[in-house]
């Protein structure tokens, strides 16, 4: 499994526009692939473009341009549909691409929106599954009560996906020394944030609020990124020097990862959409042996809840 971007992700990174991304994928100067219905680019393809060194890199057939329309086409008719809005994590594109291939293939949308709004989408019918990593101080718990609070009066389930790691994404070698908190507020150190509502920029606030720090003494803070492939490619391209994402996220391109706390990453779900055909399918993927295989192979992750009911109402 790969980290990817979106078409819109790797157009603000080229600093073009999305056409001209398309144009330069249709061209086939840019080798891109699908996952689902959208455009992805690998964050390592866009390096080398980046840097002129194309040639060096061994890439997968490019999309054409008749497979770059197939990515906006609609549905295919007769297979089951999830939409999915929620927090970004790589292993959300992995679940999907085990679906797609499974012995009853379901069909997906997904649009990385952050935790709260994903959550809020699940409220309005806007999505039949969230993905979120909502932190309680309350409770001391992830999801359950910020589900119960949202979605009070509708039953509900809640099945871990997988817990994993966040920390400071940073260049090789750490080279601002990054540790605490309050060393993003060091001179000189260019930070990039993820969007307001995901579920990693509410557990920074409540850090900062915490250790008493202003976002004003922090450089770039208003400076976001919906995700966290294109949170580490910006580090990784030298136009920021650190980012709080996960760890995958920075394996991939060859950064370095400071720990700072680890966290569980949740699919949720209402009532009727837990007894659809693709909800069923999805638990079942999500319980398989290759699945579990496919997650550790990854860097941060720990599966050991991953499949688990952890609440249902």
């Amino acid at each position: 499994m790969t980290l990817t971007l979106t078409a819109a992700e790797a157009a603000k990174i080229l600093k073009v526009s999305t056409y001209t991304l398309y144009e330069l994928v249709k061209r086939g100067e840019l080798p891109a692939h699908r996952i689902g219905r959208q455009l992805r680019i690998d964050p390592a393809v866009l390096e080398h473009y980046l840097h002129g060194t194309m040639s060096n890199y061994n890439t997968p057939p490019a999309v054409t341009p008749s497979t770059t329309s197939e990515v906006m086409s609609s549905n295919v008719a007769g297979l089951p549909i999830i939409r999915f809005i929620g927090s970004h994590d790589p292993i959300v594109e992995l679940l999907f691409e085990f679906l797609k291939h499974s012995p009853l293939p379901v069909q997906f949308s997904v649009s990385y929106k952050g935790s709260l709004n994903g959550l809020i989408a699940l409220y309005c019918r806007e999505a039949e599954i969230t993905g979120m990593h909502l932190w309680d101080n309350a409770s001391k718990e992830y999801n359950i009560s910020h589900v119960k609070h949202v979605i009070a009066d509708e039953s509900v389930s809640i099945v871990n996906l997988v817990q994993r790691e966040q920390g400071f994404i940073v260049a090789p070698g750490n080279p601002f020394d990054l540790h605490t908190w309050d060393d993003l507020t060091k001179q000189g150190v260019r930070f990039i944030n993820r969007q307001k509502g995901s579920g990693t920029r509410l557990r920074l606030d409540s850090y900062l609020q915490t250790e008493e720090i202003s976002p004003d003494r922090i450089l770039g803070y208003g400076n976001e990124e919906t995700t966290h492939s294109a949170l580490a490619c910006l580090i990784a391209n030298g136009q920021a020097d650190v980012g709080v994402g996960v760890k995958a996220a920075a394996h991939r391109l060859g950064l370095d990862f400071i720990p700072l706390f680890q966290e569980r990453y949740d699919l949720v779900a209402l009532g009727q959409t837990t007894k659809t055909i693709g909800w069923k399918q999805l638990v079942t993927v999500l319980n398989s042996p290759g699945f579990i295989q496919a997650i550790n192979q990854q860097n941060g992750y720990d599966t050991s809840l991953t499949g688990k009911i952890l609440y249902s109402c």
